[in-house]
């Protein structure tokens, strides 16, 4: 993808509404902490300045989470973009720079996966020959083998991939602690809405290898990592 096509990548927002996040995960008054993830993700994808599409549950197709993400995808591409950057909401401590940085490798025709500490990842940039729907529908979603495949799914298609570092993903209580430890790069409107949440659980700070697996419940799940947010 050559130099000076940035209006040829649009921005895929992979994410729940904060009421159907709300009411699906289940966390008592915590409308505020996904209210606010969502609106910091729309702050970054505006500076981005690239055309960008927020697909929530009303809009997605597909049973598995996989057929909805893979759907979702196949939709961006079918409006002629030639590459495509995926993010969700819940990843805190996620810049501009991790997305200007998918842009950059785009451009020279790589691939991007940003990791989550839990297996998944925050944050795939893939161009249009790299669209494996097939293959992408093979992957373990909702597992801690998610970035692991998609890793192998896109060198075996020849694909070079730049690896961004990892990032937390809320998901468990432990996930609460680990951004709460990151006060450095997330929002500081964000550390508040999630200081009571820490208090409440009384959450061990794992380290990434230290961490627990939770066993996920499917049907509220959104996103590629593991497990749900409390």
């Amino acid at each position: 993808m050559p130099a000076g096509v940035e209006n040829h990548i649009a921005l895929l927002i992979f994410a729940n509404t904060p009421e159907a996040e709300q009411q699906r995960k289940a966390v008592g008054s915590s409308l505020e902490v996904f209210e606010a993830l969502t609106e910091r993700t729309l702050v970054l994808a505006k500076q981005l300045k690239l055309p960008y599409y927020h697909i929530t549950e009303k809009e997605q197709v597909g049973d598995t989470f996989g057929e909805r993400y893979i759907n979702a995808m196949k939709k961006i591409f079918s409006l002629g973009y030639d590459g495509i950057i995926t993010i969700g909401n819940d990843s805190p401590s996620l810049k501009i720079s991790h997305l200007k940085a998918a842009i950059n490798d785009l451009r020279t025709g790589n691939a991007v996966l940003g990791p989550s500490l839990d297996g998944g990842f925050y944050l795939l940039a893939i161009s249009r020959n790299a669209f494996l729907e097939d293959r992408f529908l093979r992957i373990s979603w909702n597992s801690s083998a998610v970035f692991g495949q998609m890793l192998g799914a896109l060198r075996s298609a020849g694909q070079e991939v730049h690896i961004l570092n990892p990032l937390v993903d809320l998901d468990v209580p432990s996930d609460i602690a680990l951004a709460i430890n990151d006060i450095i790069n997330i929002p500081f409107s964000i550390y508040k809405l999630l200081l009571p949440f820490y208090r409440q659980c009384k959450t061990i700070l794992y380290a990434p290898t230290q961490r627990i697996p939770v066993q996920p419940d499917p049907y509220i799940l959104n996103r590629g990592s593991p497990a749900c947010f409390i």
